[in-house]
């Protein structure tokens, strides 16, 4: 007899629901944050999650007073939830639409650093389960990405959005993908660089480099919320139309910035990049849709897989800061 003919294989059969909490667990970084995203209880949350690990066989999740990560089966689970929720939306996509031609093309809005980061990963699932639609990237900062969903060029939009306020854009539904942490950027050899975190306050008197790449909207507000609750007004400058140009000017010594870990995730080698001591400032990450997505379609799938990669790219941040000088 070989040795699979003796194995004994147990039976996992997923609660959908479950690896939905599960997902926004992982996004989240906390079960109670999870549980208002998702207008549930916290027990509810935790009940959901405790079933889930008594269906696999194994913990998931690690739980603390700092919140709650994947352990590293729960890694690998959460990267095959995203592949399992986008194929069920397709099964039924493919009843519901069956003898019907399906749309053959999904156009998605983005900035750069949302389309390079939670784009490619969600586009290769949705190729997997939607072969016949194709993706259409139309470059966009967010203020314009919802301008054409609401024209109708667009069917999805990424957008930024400041937690805790109300959204800029009423005129459409956003589902939150990615908590993006903002990091300090230094110039070569500034007197801060040594520290791994840096006190905003301890750089009250510098001169700010910032972007100006989404107007006034969220980035802008993070960062002048961040520098007010140091205590402080920031001289600015010099402002960029990208993120790519501040982080030049910054290592031309010409200021500091803030930039947040999508757009820094490449930084140059002659900056340096630091978490922020204390409260670190955070811009949400969303994608915005002119309706509830309905069930099975290809718009749901595809916001299914963004918000999976959302919640895997979360479970990496732990990992930054990413520099260097």
């Amino acid at each position: 007899m070989s040795a699979a003919a003796g194995r004994t294989y147990r039976e996992v059969v997923f609660d959908v629901r479950r690896l939905v909490v599960f997902r926004e667990v992982a996004r989240c970084g906390s079960l109670s944050a999870a549980a208002a995203s998702l207008s549930y209880t916290t027990s509810a949350v935790s009940q959901q999650i405790s079933a889930l690990e008594r269906e696999v066989g194994v913990a998931v999740l690690v739980r603390g007073p700092a919140g709650a990560r994947p352990t590293e089966a729960g890694r690998r689970l959460l990267g095959h939830t995203e592949t399992i929720l986008a194929a069920i939306a397709a099964a039924e996509d493919d009843l519901a639409r069956h003898g019907s031609a399906a749309p053959d093309v999904l156009r998605v809005a983005s900035f750069a650093s949302a389309a390079a980061a939670l784009l490619p990963g969600a586009a290769a699932g949705f190729r997997r389960v939607f072969p016949r639609v194709r993706l259409q990237l139309v470059p966009a900062d967010p203020d314009d990405g919802v301008e054409l969903l609401d024209k109708g060029d667009v069917e999805v939009a990424f957008v930024t959005e400041v937690p805790g306020e109300q959204s800029q854009y009423p005129s459409v539904r956003t589902v939150p993908v990615y908590d993006d942490e903002f990091f300090v950027v230094l110039p070569p050899g500034h007197r801060l660089s040594r520290l791994t975190e840096v006190p905003l306050a301890d750089l009250a008197t510098d001169d700010w480099v910032v972007s100006s790449a989404t107007g006034t909207c969220p980035d802008t507000r993070v960062f002048q919320n961040a520098c007010r609750g140091a205590g402080f007004i920031p001289s600015v400058t010099f402002r960029s139309e990208d993120y790519p140009t501040v982080q030049g000017l910054v290592a031309a010594g010409l200021g500091v910035s803030l930039v947040p870990s999508l757009a820094a995730a490449h930084a140059r080698p002659d900056v340096a990049v630091r978490r922020v001591a204390g409260v670190r400032p955070v811009r949400r990450v969303a994608l915005a849709t002119g309706r509830q997505p309905s069930g099975g379609t290809a718009l749901a799938a595809l916001v299914s897989l963004v918000c999976g990669v959302g919640a895997q790219l979360a479970c990496s941040v732990p990992a930054r800061p990413f520099s260097v000088a």
